[in-house]
């Protein structure tokens, strides 16, 4: 018997066989109707270590829903799964397996080097040296090594699956689910891809599952193994070279030079007659393995076109399946590493970050042109009250707009790397909010501090500082409906609705209609405005704790004392603290919906 390394005698002890038996899935045929849509039919498989594996299908076959199932997204309705001829447990099963989506979603902003690194300490246990060995191995493995200071969002099509791909084997899982590698790739690409895939499945030796709609005679070749769905049924599954044996043996000759696949989709959509029950039955629904090839789990470490798949030695491997925790690493590891990640890409995205805060210094710039040097003078006291609240206006629509139309973003990135276990949801949410609140907070600074200065208001640092404090925290209240509204719709569905939940919170401010002035059934609902709030704290920060007479210009100013305009607007008793408290319980509130809006969205996703 041939000796093999220690770590290839642990791959092996490591490897996963995956079988399933009469799975049924069932979905509602439309939202008002109550019979159910039967998308998979009692099938059964062997997916086994060492052999690329290819679910393939017409379109609506069920591909997605049994992947959906293998990986653990959906529960069978009925049915079982096993892992090593065992019940599958779940969470264990997650901990050593990868589910690779269609979509390649990656950080655009971060280079090729700078992704692995993330995501190797969010995924490894090991000292720095040993994760930049493993790192530099598997872009070696991979070709991306001459990549690694590329941002991913200039990679090639090949390139950005590539590097998906390396994410995922920091960890080394030996179980990797793949859907539609191959979409969106040319035939020189989707065969380099295939090729890639094979030598992963070899090397471990790894489960490789993969679905693809319709291949070349080329592809199909490099398959091992093929499960073939129609209708929620399987119709085949064994080696791709006994395809064409399996279906002679039913009457269906393949012509000659013709893609076997294409004959076998042909098949599938009836073209030649109904056979479909009738090669359900013969393979048993899937059950069947007299079709399957001798297994091919020998150990490969090389293989053609010079990629070298012996990614690790051995030395400093920390095998994260061992761990009994569902995370590799702890809350404040993750929260470090994701902040890390955060500001790494606001230093980077000049749209979101350096125009965000050059537009609010242009705007106080105009605003303090149009309104220079009013605030002490009590002539144009109503007007230096409406450019408080128009400056309110604004740091809510851009705090609401720039988290509304970013955040719907980055969710795809969220559900991939939440799903395989980078991190809790809670630490990407909480880095998320740390990482932009310097950015919010110093963009709102500036605007006030040119504003203040233009418009000559009272030159009083605690005033200052009070109406900054209230303004930064209406713009994060604002920023958490903006971010609620991101995560319920897509960027299309978020612009055409989320103006008409801001819209309320300004109507119902207390400065277009005063609260006295409203009708009675409609006075509750300033009380639900927090820019009614926010109006409140900025006109006591100004005109508040005690101002004195203003000067006036005229011989009559009905504003000379301050106390005056805020009877008008009804703040008689000029209350800061009050609102500010308010303002921080609804932050509170909204952060606590939008973590659960988070949670739910992803839930319905996975």
């Amino acid at each position: 018997m041939k000796n093999f390394p220690e770590d290839t005698i642990d791959s092996l002890q490591r490897s996963l066989n995956l079988t399933f038996d009469g799975i049924s899935q069932n979905a509602n045929a439309g939202v008002l109707m109550r019979e159910k849509r039967q998308l998979l039919h009692n099938i059964s498989g062997d997916f086994r270590a060492g052999e690329l594996t290819a679910v393939m299908g017409l379109s609506g076959a069920g591909k997605s829903t049994l992947m959906d199932i293998l990986a653990g997204f959906t529960t069978p309705q009925s049915g079982c799964v096993f892992v090593n001829n065992s019940p599958r447990e779940l969470a264990a099963f997650r901990r050593s397996s990868a589910y690779i989506m269609q979509d390649h979603y990656l950080e655009p902003l971060l280079t090729v080097e700078e992704s692995m690194k993330v995501a190797a300490d969010l995924k490894l246990r090991m000292t720095d040296e040993n994760k930049s060995e493993r790192i530099e191995h598997i872009l070696v493995a991979l070709g991306l090594a001459n990549s690694k200071q590329t941002r991913t969002g200039n990679l090639s099509g090949g390139q950005r699956k590539r590097l998906t791909i390396a994410l995922e084997l920091l960890n080394n899982p030996p179980f990797m689910l793949f859907d539609e590698p191959t979409s969106g790739l040319d035939s020189v690409a989707s065969k380099q891809c295939l090729n890639l895939l094979k030598a992963l499945a070899r090397e471990g030796p790894r489960t490789v599952i993969i679905t693809i709609h319709q291949p070349s005679a080329t592809l199909l070749d490099m398959i091992d193994h093929l499960h073939v769905l129609v209708d929620g049924s399987c119709i085949y599954t064994g080696g791709t070279r006994n395809l064409i044996p399996y279906l002679s043996d039913h009457g269906l000759q393949c012509p000659t030079h013709y893609n076997p696949a294409d004959f076998l989709m042909e098949i599938c959509n009836g073209d030649y007659g109904d056979y479909n029950k009738t090669l359900s039955q013969s393979i048993d629904n899937g059950k069947s393995n007299a079709w399957r090839s001798p297994s091919e789990t020998k150990i490969h470490w090389s293989f053609g076109d010079g990629l070298n798949m012996e990614l690790y030695d051995g030395d400093g491997v920390d095998d994260n399946r061992s761990n009994s925790g569902y995370y590799a690493t702890g809350f404040p590891r993750q929260l470090g590493v994701l902040f890390r990640r955060n500001f790494i890409k606001l230093s980077r995205d000049r749209i979101l970050t350096f125009t965000r805060l050059s537009m609010h210094c242009l705007i106080a710039i105009f605003k303090g042109s149009v309104f220079y040097n009013i605030g002490e003078d009590a002539e144009e006291a109503r007007n230096n009250s409406g450019l408080l609240f128009m400056s309110l206006m604004f740091v809510m629509f851009s705090a609401f707009s720039a988290t509304l139309i970013t955040f719907p973003l980055i969710l795809p990135i969220v559900v991939r790397e939440h799903f395989n276990r980078w991190y809790k949801l809670r630490s990407f949410y909480l880095a998320n909010k740390l990482a932009d609140l310097p950015i919010q907070i110093t963009a709102v600074s500036l605007y006030m501090l040119i504003l203040y200065l233009m418009t000559g208001q009272i030159a009083e640092g605690k005033r200052f500082l009070l109406l900054l404090t209230c303004y930064i925290a209406v713009s994060l209240v604002a920023q958490l409906i903006g971010l609620i509204c991101g995560i319920v719709f897509s960027i299309k569905y978020g612009v055409i609705f989320g103006p008409f939940f801001i819209m309320p919170f300004v109507l119902f401010s207390g400065f277009l209609v005063h609260l006295t002035d409203a009708p009675w059934y409609l006075q509750w609902l300033f009380h639900g405005s927090f820019l009614k709030y926010g109006f409140q704290a900025a006109m006591a920060s100004m005109y508040g704790f005690g101002r004195s007479k203003m000067p006036c210009n005229e011989i009559y100013c009905h504003y000379t004392y301050p106390s005056k305009l805020l009877m008008d607007f009804g703040m008689k008793s000029a209350e800061y603290w009050m609102p500010m408290i308010v303002l921080v319980i609804l932050y509170l509130i909204l952060d606590l919906i939008a973590y659960g809006c988070l949670r739910l969205k992803l839930k319905k996703i996975l």
